[in-house]
């Protein structure tokens, strides 16, 4: 699906056997797009401006911590916009007159982590399995046909904290 400047995307099937009711979990099958970090190797006599380099994988032990951390991020901004949301509402519906503005409708997308296990270790009595991989996965934004209703912007992004308004 892309790069970007630290992680590649990938289209996944997401596959679950009892999924919840609502969220990128509901179906027991998601289209989702799955997300690996990646760091930039410069190769030798090329500026490191260029956009001509390898990409290297972090170890395992590297690797975990830094999506860890996007997912929690993912979720906690996820969870701050709601309530957000919420006293907009509340105080929206406290007032008598409309705001003199539209209110924009915006979300941080559903995302979690996946690991992938090897089955347990060789041993018959062992029953937990080791972890060889982890990625982030993250909903499929549908554009729709190019309707209004289904258009997408991407306001902020992790190479730039500057809000794209």
């Amino acid at each position: 699906m892309g790069i970007g400047g630290f992680k590649m995307a990938h289209k996944g099937r997401l596959t679950l056997m009892l999924p919840p009711s609502t969220g990128l979990r509901s179906k027991t099958l998601h289209t989702v797009v799955v997300k690996h970090p990646f760091y930039r190797v410069d190769l030798p006599g090329v500026p490191s401006t260029s956009t001509d380099f390898r990409i290297g994988y972090f170890t395992l032990i590297d690797e975990m911590p830094k999506l860890f951390r996007e997912a929690n991020i993912l979720y906690w901004a996820k969870a701050l916009l709601g309530l957000v949301y919420d006293f907009i509402d509340r105080t929206v519906a406290s007032t008598s007159e409309s705001p003199p503005f539209n209110i924009p409708c915006v979300h941080f997308i559903e995302a979690g982590l996946a690991l992938s296990f090897f089955p347990g270790g060789g041993k018959p009595s062992s029953k937990t399995g080791t972890t060889c991989a982890a990625f982030l996965l993250e909903e499929v934004i549908d554009c729709g046909d190019g309707d209004e209703d289904h258009d997408f912007t991407k306001f902020i992004h992790n190479m730039d904290p500057n809000p794209l308004l």
